[in-house]
């Protein structure tokens, strides 16, 4: 188990980090147990601390955060339910495998599926969305500088899927969500926290060519960012 330090959360409770790989969560005093629970595992998970299909149990946590399982049993949920974790009965709760294929995959098809999503996107449809698009924009900007990777998560999968959504082709839609874009992203960003600001303004030129309705270069630029991630994998 990570060598921890202790921090006091608002209500006074310790709270146990590990200096080498949890630097950030020493300033983030005011997060709630739960939050930083979920983003330090999170964090974990994404660095390898902890591998796939290796079991998590929920005392250990409890006792290793001193926190009752409450909290804890609530961020294995959540996390189930972003498809990190898996439960299995007389299993446990184990780190969900995922592969760098599968992943490599999952990004891929990604792009190419939001490129032909952009090109189906009616204008007329487009122009009723593009406020709720540039709130998205705004909402990443504000976590970057926040430092909130969570925010920044749920911001990002929600500006791609909204663009999605609005295709013609509905079918796009029900494939991107199979790919759990929202899981992948989030483990990618626990890689990425220092880059936020600029992986917040890498969708300024999206955002722009909606807004000149240039659908064509909208998807060549979902594309390539999709693709911008292949790279870093190993």
């Amino acid at each position: 188990m990570p060598k921890t330090d202790v921090a006091k959360t608002k209500n006074g409770s310790n709270l146990k980090l590990s200096p080498a790989t949890e630097p950030r969560a020493m300033i983030e005093i005011h997060k709630s147990a739960r939050d930083r629970i979920r983003w330090i595992l999170l964090k974990r998970i994404s660095e390898g601390v902890y591998q796939p299909g290796e079991r998590i149990k929920e005392l250990a946590v409890a006792h290793e955060f001193d926190v009752s399982q409450a909290p804890v049993r609530e961020v294995f949920r959540e996390l189930e339910t972003l498809g990190v974790l898996v439960s299995e009965h007389y299993r446990g709760t184990r780190v969900r495998e995922i592969s760098s294929q599968e992943t490599f995959d999952a990004y891929q098809l990604r792009g190419y599926l939001e490129e032909i999503a952009a090109q189906l996107i009616p204008l007329e449809r487009l122009q009723g969305e593009l406020g709720s698009i540039e709130s998205l924009q705004t909402l990443m900007r504000s976590a970057a500088q926040g430092g909130d990777a969570d925010g920044f998560a749920s911001a990002n999968t929600k500006f791609h899927r909204t663009i999605v959504a609005l295709a013609s082709n509905q079918t796009l839609l029900k494939v991107w969500d199979s790919l759990e874009i929202g899981m992948l992203s989030r483990l990618n960003l626990q890689k990425n926290e220092d880059k936020l600001g600029s992986l917040a303004e890498i969708h300024q030129p999206i955002v722009d060519s909606l807004k000149d309705g240039d659908l064509k270069q909208t998807g060549v630029l979902l594309r390539e960012h999709a693709f911008s991630f292949l790279k870093d994998l190993p």
